[in-house]
């Protein structure tokens, strides 16, 4: 008798919705507590069975933990901008950075024509600007890795026996022989051929020729450098860096340094490729 109220109970049961139709169905109904028991223990199953056949009907569900999506997301974004290590240049720049990378440092670039040093440009904005310096010169090369760095001195009103940069050439050379060490001067001075008259012994007179060397500062070494026939330089050197300073004077007469650093990695992994090729 039980088992037929217990069936006719699920099949009305089957016909309701919602939990409040489910209570209302209790409370409307005689019945002892063993039978109520009995049917809610039915109810329950036959909910479990139901809600496990629509899991498995449904489509499997992505779980993503946004936390850890965000850091992997930033861990690739660091990754992807992080910049690569690089050794100090001379004015704030780079040393074998990439065009891209020192125009990201603010710098502004400027094309210039360079025999022998192609992708090189004029540079403004200098992270470090030195104020001695009238005009930066750069080159990337055909590997766009920044090898070169060339600083133009202001101008100069001078004497004829360039005082004012002759001070200028020798502060520069103190702090350039203290930073890369190893410095050696060369200079080819102005060879000035003099007549002179020789008188022998038996009064004959015969005629000789002198030569005078100009020396650094003398009247008119200016002069001399403006035409060429004069030259005055140093050079400097570390584990990969050399370093050229000069004094010259343009065609107006006013006097001029050039410091000129080039980073020698460039040109030895250059010779180790040809080296490996060969």
């Amino acid at each position: 008798m039980k088992k037929t109220v217990l069936c006719t109970f699920l099949l009305c049961f089957s016909m309701l919705n919602t939990s409040r139709a489910e209570d209302d169905f209790f409370d409307n109904l005689i019945v002892d507590e063993e039978l109520k028991n009995q049917v809610e223990t039915e109810i329950n199953k036959e909910k479990a069975q139901a809600t496990a056949a629509e899991i498995l009907d449904q489509k499997p569900i992505l779980l993503e933990i946004d936390g850890l999506s965000k850091i992997k997301k930033k861990d690739a974004a660091v990754e992807e901008i992080a910049p690569k290590p690089r050794e100090p240049a001379p004015f704030g720049l780079k040393w074998l950075a990439s065009k891209d990378e020192i125009i990201a440092q603010g710098v502004k670039l400027a094309p210039y024509s360079v025999k022998d040093a192609p992708n090189s440009y004029m540079a403004t904005d200098l992270p470090k600007p030195v104020k001695a310096m009238r005009e930066v010169l750069i080159s990337f090369g055909d590997t766009d890795e920044l090898w070169r760095i060339s600083g133009y001195g202001k101008l100069i009103e001078d004497d004829e026996k360039a005082t004012k940069g002759l001070e200028e050439y020798h502060k520069f050379y103190d702090i350039l022989a203290e930073k890369y060490g190893n410095a050696d001067e060369f200079y080819t001075p102005y060879v000035e051929n003099i007549e002179e008259n020789t008188t022998a012994s038996d009064g004959t007179i015969s005629k000789t020729i002198k030569q005078h060397f100009m020396d650094i500062g003398d009247e008119g070494f200016k002069q001399k450098l403006m035409s060429g026939e004069s030259t005055l330089y140093a050079t400097f050197e570390n584990d990969h860096i050399s370093v050229t300073l000069a004094l010259l004077a343009d065609g107006e007469g006013k006097t001029y340094i050039i410091i000129d650093y080039t980073n020698n990695k460039v040109k030895q992994t250059e010779l180790e490729k040809i080296y490996d090729a060969l």
